[in-house]
């Protein structure tokens, strides 16, 4: 079954949609370079990082930097194709290096700069960076020195000139002015290396040209028409992840302003500031919003409680006629307007006056969380893609979206299904091969389908469904095939859960590991665990009975990305959890075989849960 429009005469439409990109020769420093003489004295970029007062940068500004940047990269000896890592929180100059490396005609590499030493080390032994740029010089602690053989130049972002570092304010000192050809990028030369999150296994590298990310950009733009020149966006996921920057060349492409957020965990603090008409995040920051939400509603008198659910079950009728007719009858909208003004709106207003939607990426989101966040007048739109595309395969949009799905195919990507029901991708944003690895790439078949690693099914109208990563189907010792992250979907929905991870695998059914805060897990003891256990059985009791945890391990020590739990892009790696915990899911394991001497299958049909606490 295929969807998708074909590939050239689409992404040809896409491209012409676009004034920037259809002048920026497919390169990305000349979409800048584009969007520079489009909108000179236009504000491009907002940084509150050198103090309190927010900093505009107009795109006149933003290129002359970037063209003085890369000249003075050259002269520090910077060649065609060479790598250079960028480890920095989140600022501007971030974004200025990143399009000097590329003008220049190396190949920007995003470092995280909270992940773990090893993590860093390896990517830099596999890249062989001729030239590093980090926020301060700090940072170089972060990789082994056998790691900077190759490097030849070191670039503070801050007047910090310790370790043989150069300082970002000397290169503009002596480069006052751009070199006349300052912009040497090709359509087709490498421009970013990424690497894939590593959920089963190390990291890969993943190489894409100039044309791919200009590719991407534009049909980002063609998906999501309300981000137009007068937009604000967020720039608050780490600009290591391509998700984020690919955001950000978006803006570029359409002349949206960018507000920069260095510390992700106060992006709600600023957000009235910043006011975005849309707002991209991921999964686990809708959580986390939600779960704020309703902290902050446990703790309003009973009276008010009652009066935001009064609101939400109006929100609720009316979201459920929208989506499914279209629009809503008229008495649901006069009671929706009285909801709204009285409790709704003010609950939106969380996320400042001008937010239209928001996209979630990453990782599926819960079903019962998009339905009620869209009962309080927020749309959030799932998109979907994999490492090996830079392209997105799939997106929702405003005015084309069914919640639980990911969308349909975006025009230039063709997918079908394999026989066993594995989504496969063809389009010019599938990558060539990994990083170092020579010969055929195993996962593209002869007709230069990706397979995606996600079971999937798609329907009459072309709305795509994930089932789950083909990797992480678990069967259980009955027979049963158990995709883990719908069940923990369900489980996200007890208050305070920080994760929650299920086990299927050689299991009669399956287990889960529930992380709670730390705040939870005191309440939780002090009561015996009985309400986390009756929780767990109202939020799981649609499941059927052979997906429903038959036992819970509970604990309040968080999953890390330093601990090997979570990859850099906060995704679960399940078997390093399930490693971790090996000990006590055993002991769960024994007990439930046996519990209260009855067989396990008596025992779980009874819907009892047996709760292990470390």
């Amino acid at each position: 079954m295929a969807a998708g429009l074909t590939v050239n005469t689409a992404l040809t439409d896409v491209l012409s949609a676009n004034a920037a990109m259809l002048n920026s020769g497919l390169t990305v420093s000349g979409l800048l370079c584009a969007r520079g003489k489009l909108s000179p004295g236009g504000i491009a970029l907002w940084d509150c990082a050198r103090g309190e007062a927010w900093v505009p940068t107009t795109w006149q500004a933003y290129c002359g930097t970037v063209g003085r940047l890369s000249s003075g990269l050259r002269k520090l000896g910077l060649g065609a194709g060479e790598r250079v890592g960028i480890m920095a929180a989140n600022c501007r100059e971030w974004d200025f290096f990143q399009f000097a490396v590329l003008a220049a005609g190396g190949v920007a590499v995003g470092l995280d700069p909270l992940a773990p030493k090893p993590y860093t080390s390896a990517i830099a032994q596999r890249c062989k960076f001729a030239g590093l740029v980090v926020g301060n010089s700090s940072l170089l602690e972060k990789v082994d020195p056998s790691a900077r053989a190759t490097v030849r130049f070191v670039i503070s972002i801050d007047s910090d000139e310790a370790a043989g570092a150069i300082s970002m304010d000397s290169i503009l000192r002596q480069q006052t002015t751009p070199d006349a050809e300052w912009n040497r990028a090709e359509p087709d030369a490498p421009a970013t290396v990424v690497f894939s999150s590593g959920t089963t296994g190390e990291p890969k590298g993943i190489e894409y040209t100039h044309r791919q990310m200009c590719l991407a950009a534009a049909t980002i733009l063609a998906a999501f028409s309300d981000v137009r020149e007068d937009s604000r966006l967020t720039c608050w996921l780490p600009l290591s992840n391509l998700f984020q920057r690919m955001i950000n060349l978006s803006a570029i492409g359409c002349g949206a302003q960018t507000f920069y957020v260095s510390d992700p965990r106060e992006v709600m603090s600023f957000v009235k500031t910043t006011a975005p008409h849309v707002f991209v995040g991921v999964p686990r920051f809708y959580e986390k919003l939600y779960a704020g939400m309703q902290l902050v509603l446990a703790k309003q008198p009973a009276w008010q409680q009652r009066l935001v659910d009064w609101a939400l079950r109006i929100g609720e009728r009316r979201a459920q006629e929208l989506r499914a007719n279209g629009r809503a009858r008229v008495g649901s909208r006069l009671a929706f307007s009285l909801a709204d003004w009285i409790v709704l709106s003010r609950l939106r207003a969380a996320l400042g006056p001008n937010l239209r939607f928001m996209i979630s990426g990453s990782a599926p989101m819960p079903l019962w969380l998009l339905e009620r966040f869209h009962a309080m007048g927020l749309l959030v739109l799932e998109a979907y893609g994999v490492s090996e595309n830079i392209i997105p395969i799939a997106v929702n949009r405003p005015d084309a979206f069914r919640f639980g799905t990911v969308g349909r195919a975006v025009p230039g990507s063709e997918v079908r299904l394999a026989d066993d029901g594995e989504l496969l991708v063809r389009g010019p944003g599938v990558f060539s091969g990994y990083l170092g690895e020579l010969g055929a790439v195993a996962s593209i078949d002869s007709e230069g389908y990706l397979a995606s690693g996600d079971f999937a099914s798609i329907d009459s109208d072309g709305f795509i469904t994930l089932i789950g990563r083909k990797s992480e189907i678990s069967k259980t010792s009955t027979g049963r095939r158990i995709a883990p992250s719908r069940i923990e979907g369900f489980l996200q929905q007890v208050p305070n859960v920080e994760y929650a991870v299920v086990f299927a695998a050689r299991r009669a059914q399956p287990v889960a590991l529930m992380v709670l805060t730390e705040a939870a897990w005191q309440a939780q003891a002090a009561d015996s665990f009985a309400n986390l256990r009756r929780q767990t059985e109202q939020v799981t009791g649609g499941l059927p009975p052979y997906e429903r945890p038959a036992g819970l391990v509970v604990t309040a020590q968080l999953l890390t990305i330093a601990g090997g739990d979570l990859t850099v892009n906060l995704k679960i790696r399940r078997h390093a959890v399930e490693a971790r915990h090996a000990v006590v899911l055993g002991e769960l394991q024994s007990r439930l075989e046996v519990a209260e001497g009855r067989p396990f299958a008596a025992w779980a049909a009874d819907r009892q849960f047996f709760l292990c606490s470390v």
